[in-house]
């Protein structure tokens, strides 16, 4: 669950969103058709309203040769309580004239970035300065050359207002088809017809916004669900509350994720007393630095006692709200393709299998593509380096046309 690369990032300032929020949207570039002409456009509540919408010019040289525009945006969605937030992203357009119904939408769910604002993808840059989506350019760029604009969430409270409930499906979920909505506002000529694509993390993502389509995505065309290498047996991808050095940097992520679910969350229940201390700085800093300072055989100086539930009682909750993120849980309308590299260290090919036939047995038309050789990220590579993109293009396009 881990993404390559140091990230040093300017965060969106809390009180610039809240100031547009108030003023409304901030276009820089041709009014997007408004609103009130395309009522259908929006979710429950206003959810998808596009508050901010400015041009990245610090881009990655692969995504600025790819994207006819590259906006960075802000958008309207609903917390899992129910209150009303915004949520930053980005979005691209092919170049080229738009198919005749509209340029067909990835919805992009990206990996394991961090939960401090500044490790939002739409905002962090790296080494060079400049935006890659957090080292997933290469790929966004196929999904542009393909003819597919992409709408990219950087999920609730990554780089906006608020706590990112990371590992929480519904809320990951929501942010993936919101952004399609206010994709449609930045260009009108964006369709409704849309995918749900995700890495990791956002492998869950994809999984939970395609078991949402039918409700919170209503008014938009879902077409289907692509995870790579996707976390779906949550309690699984940490031991269920006992990870080894591998992933403890992201349990401990993944317990300020839940304490957002439940509120009533208390860390010391799950984490020694060294760990806990350690628990601060997992909030300030991205996966590059979570994995050098958290995930890492320390030997006698930080045992795994130290990130594991402290007693039986809170072992058994905390496999539960585990549990509860776990996906697939239901049928999804639409194709599912599940695929990974065969020498993954995190997502294990047996898990991804039975969240394959645990898709099938919801009634969930899915799939799984082994790709051997393959790492977690490798798996993200063109046909010829013996990744997966271009397979997941062509299958894209098969279904665009079912």
């Amino acid at each position: 669950m881990r993404t390559t690369g140091i990230r040093r990032a300017a965060a969106v300032a809390a009180a610039v969103v809240a100031a547009a929020a108030v003023a409304g949207p901030v276009h820089s570039g041709p009014e997007p058709a408004a609103a009130a002409e395309q009522p259908q456009v929006l979710g429950r509540d206003g959810a998808g309203k596009l508050v901010t919408d400015q041009p990245i010019g610090d881009l990655d040289p692969a995504l600025a040769a790819a994207a006819a525009r590259a906006d960075r945006i802000t958008y309207h969605s609903r917390s899992l309580s129910g209150r009303d937030i915004v949520v930053s992203g980005a979005v691209f357009t092919p170049k080229g004239r738009a198919p005749r119904h509209g340029w067909p939408v990835v919805s992009w769910a990206h990996g394991s970035s961090g939960i401090a604002d500044r490790c939002a993808p739409s905002t962090a840059v790296n080494a060079a300065g400049q935006v890659d989506l957090y080292g997933y350019s290469a790929f966004v760029a196929r999904l542009l050359n393909a003819g597919f604009a992409v709408a990219a969430t950087d999920y609730e409270g990554l780089g906006t207002a608020g706590d990112h409930p990371y590992i929480v499906a519904d809320s990951e979920g929501r942010g993936v088809i919101d952004a399609v909505r206010a994709a449609r506002q930045v260009d009108p000529a964006v369709s409704a017809s849309y995918f749900a694509v995700g890495h990791s993390q956002g492998g869950q993502a994809a999984i939970a916004a395609g078991e949402l389509a039918p409700t919170w995505g209503r008014g938009l065309d879902f077409r289907g669900t692509v995870g790579l290498a996707p976390v779906t047996n949550v309690a699984a991808a940490y031991a269920w509350g006992s990870p080894g050095p591998v992933d403890r940097g992201f349990y401990l992520l993944a317990l300020h994720g839940l304490k957002t679910a439940h509120p009533g969350l208390r860390f010391g229940d799950y984490l020694g007393s060294q760990a806990l201390a350690l628990l601060p700085k997992v909030t300030q800093v991205c996966t590059a630095e979570i994995w050098t300072d958290f995930s890492a055989d320390f030997g006698p100086k930080l045992t795994d006692y130290q990130f594991t539930p402290q007693t039986p009682a809170a072992a058994l909750t905390l496999q539960d709200w585990l549990d509860e993120q776990t996906v697939p849980r239901g049928r999804t309308p639409g194709a599912m393709l599940l695929l990974q590299g065969d020498r993954d260290p995190s997502i294990k090919k047996a898990v991804t299998r039975q969240a394959v036939r645990n898709a099938r047995a919801a009634g969930s038309p899915a799939e799984f593509r082994l790709y051997p050789g393959e790492d977690h990220y490798s798996v993200l590579a063109a046909r010829g380096d013996g990744g997966a993109a271009d397979d997941v293009i062509d299958w894209l396009n098969g279904h665009l046309r079912g």
